[in-house]
């Protein structure tokens, strides 16, 4: 049984903030609670277990302020605190709390709530208090991971700590997007470089570490204006991030791509490496040294990572074969699919067609870039209006004056007009944009060499897909070009017979 407090004893206060910037309940306001609390009662307070940026919702066994108190349990006699929420918002844990209490003969108190375990009366408003508690944290989480759902398919940045290689950046409407890292993303596409070239992901850290090169956590750190730790790289956390889709720019939630409504992954921000590296990179992870042997072998192509597979669309791998021969040696590029048995496609062959098509569609016409636009759907200038609508409302039903009242339905007519037009303005979904550049696309594409043409086919969003119809030594091919419906263009003049080829 717990004892009731009698006079003359030791008090421990207990004062916690979620947040250093929470401002409901100061440390100091919370003190004085205590304080005098205790000294009406003729207690003593002789220490505080102080916990400033830690949720309700961790173990108070587990906190950094109050656990190593509850080591020393000689040492008090109460724990009392502001209200019962400071000590935790999880009903198990605090029942935890409450055991203890019982089982090392210490009295618990919430000063603000009248709560003392000491009585019947205490113990049963305490299970109760605990019950609304959890609710209340069940709630709040179930909010965030909402609101974080909906930021997501948004093409919105939900917040926190954003993937290496990204960094957050404020919208003008509210709300934040993923830009690139420079500094950061310098470093995946180095890391990709090497796993390609050869390196693995022990040796990979290993150099990263010898170099001095930031780790993910420091270099967020650092970004938050916080010391580095100086930590050093690790295979595990390498892994992880290579194996991200955030590295193509893509929204996950829960190791799953979060996709729109048309099934398309939801797109937060530029890729930072090709899908065609991505594929090997995770290919390379699974064990596949024959992905490692590729990428080694495999040269700088027009249509890496832009060519498909027309049979499954997975896409064409680029394959570069040596023959050596007496006094000779012959090098033969094709492009295949791994994921089927099927013939292969001669390289030349195919890039060819590609070129033949691309500038039969597109030769005299002016150069369309895709451009990132992020969304915004004002969702965080709604929320924060709701908010400050919520608060007004319960001020409102608390004012006694005609004056107060009067003031608080003009401040929440304000607010209702500018809910109105919130809601009203249409929201602006994250999207790829094309934008001219004033060139055309025949005069860039005969300046530019091979990595040069490849750039920009993929800056204007263009694909192909082909496949050799029939069996090994069939002359027979599937071929389609991909032009984005941004660009509408009419059907150009019928492909000629027989192949320019």
């Amino acid at each position: 049984m717990t004892p009731h407090p009698s006079p003359g004893q030791r008090v421990l206060g207990r004062v916690r903030l979620s947040r250093s910037t929470e401002e409901s309940t100061s440390i100091e306001r919370q003190r004085e609670v205590i304080e005098q609390w205790a000294s009406a009662h003729r207690h003593h307070v002789i220490g505080w277990a102080e916990d400033v940026d830690v949720s309700g919702s961790v173990r108070p066994f587990d906190t950094p302020g109050l656990g190593p108190w509850l080591d020393r349990m000689g040492e008090f006699d109460i724990l009392a605190a502001w209200k019962l929420d400071r000590l935790g918002r999880n009903a198990i844990q605090l029942s935890e709390l409450f055991g203890w209490c019982q089982t090392n003969g210490k009295t618990l108190v919430s000063c603000s709530e009248s709560i003392d375990l000491g009585t019947w009366a205490g113990r049963m408003l305490a299970g109760v208090i605990a019950g609304l508690a959890e609710g209340e944290l069940e709630a709040i989480r179930e909010r965030t991971r909402a609101s974080r759902a909906k930021l997501r398919e948004a093409a919105r940045w939900p917040g926190g700590k954003p993937p290496y290689g990204y960094k957050a950046v404020p919208l003008d409407g509210g709300g934040w997007t993923l830009v690139e890292d420079r500094e950061a993303a310098s470093v995946v596409r180095r890391i990709v470089r090497d796993l390609l070239d050869g390196a693995t992901l022990t040796g990979e850290a290993r150099t990263l570490t010898s170099e001095g090169v930031t780790t993910p956590a420091d270099h967020y750190r650092a970004s938050r204006g916080l010391q580095p730790l100086g930590r050093e790289w690790r295979t595990t956390p390498l892994r992880n991030l290579l194996r991200s889709p955030a590295l193509l720019g893509q929204a996950h939630h829960d190791g799953r791509i979060v996709r729109d409504a048309d099934g398309l992954p939801v797109q937060l921000g530029e890729p930072l490496v090709s899908v065609d590296e991505w594929q090997q990179v995770q290919a390379i992870l699974d064990g596949n040294r024959e992905a490692r042997r590729d990428a080694r072998r495999s040269e700088v192509s027009l249509l890496t990572g832009l060519a498909f597979c027309a049979a499954c669309g997975e896409i064409l791998h680029h394959d570069l074969n040596t023959v050596k021969r007496p006094g000779r040696t012959y090098q033969y590029r094709y492009y295949r699919c791994k994921l089927r048995d099927a013939p292969q496609l001669p390289a030349e062959e195919l890039e060819g067609l590609a070129e033949y098509e691309f500038l039969r569609y597109l030769g005299d016409r002016e150069v369309r870039e895709r451009v990132w636009v992020p969304g915004d759907d004002h969702q965080a200038a709604i929320d924060e209006a709701v908010r400050a609508v919520d608060e007004l409302s319960q001020a409102a039903g608390r004012a006694a004056s005609a004056t107060m009242q009067e003031r608080l339905q003009r401040q929440l007519a304000s607010l209702d007009r500018q809910l109105t037009e919130l809601e009203s303005t249409p929201a602006r979904e994250a999207r790829w944009e094309y934008r001219a550049t004033g060139q055309v696309y025949r005069e860039v594409w005969e300046a530019e060499d091979t990595e040069g043409k490849r750039e920009l086919l993929a800056r204007s969003g263009i694909t192909f897909a082909a496949r050799v119809i029939g069996g090994r030594g069939s002359k027979s091919r599937e071929f389609k070009i991909h032009i984005p419906p941004e660009l509408s263009l009419p059907e150009p003049e019928p492909f000629p017979e027989p192949s320019p080829r």
